[in-house]
């Protein structure tokens, strides 16, 4: 068995929430709100869609995203990131680094990229996903032309037969770290 870290698996939800920032601010939908200091912050709203849901919530978790406090009238929860994706980069997430970890953080993953399909588009994924990911996991076929295919039968026997044993679906720090 060969998996991707959380670390990585982190630093490409991350990156999802950042390019869905980016195409929200290009079409004029991306607001700012303030935080629990008052600070303006660009937000990250889920739009209650279960593909974005579940990777905010494992940010969530982790640290990485925040929620901002309720806007009255605003329909939310909006969130922002408090680490850019350097600083994702060579954070430490060593001690989420668990198996069952690793289960939430790749359905967080899959549901937001490979839901419909098998080819992995590489044009969306970060610049680190072929290293990082692609070529750590045997979920994914790495082809010598490039190509990059999700085995969506290696997915479910790895990843969703631990999810559905989970009590607790949720990403949570090693027991004593």
């Amino acid at each position: 068995m060969q998996n991707a870290t959380v670390a990585a698996l982190v630093y490409e939800l991350l990156f999802e929430v950042y390019r869905k920032m980016e195409l929200d601010r290009k079409g004029g939908r991306l607001r700012s709100f303030p935080d629990e200091n008052g600070t303006p912050r660009e937000a990250f709203f889920h739009e209650f869609m279960s593909c974005w849901e579940w990777p905010a919530g494992t940010l969530e978790q982790i640290g990485i995203l925040k929620i901002l406090q309720p806007t009255p009238g605003l329909w939310g929860p909006n969130f922002y990131p408090v680490i850019g994706l350097d600083e994702c980069a060579v954070a430490d997430f060593s001690r989420f680094e668990t198996f069952d970890n690793y289960c939430v953080a790749m359905s967080s993953f899959e549901m937001l990229n490979f839901e419909f399909c098998g080819q992995v588009d590489l044009s969306i994924q970060s610049p680190r996903f072929l290293e990082a990911v692609a070529s750590q996991d045997d979920i994914f076929l790495v082809e010598d032309d490039g190509e990059v295919g999700f085995d969506r039968a290696r997915f479910s026997t790895k990843v969703m037969t631990r999810w559905e044993e989970l009590e607790v679906r949720r990403i949570h720090p090693k027991s004593g770290a």
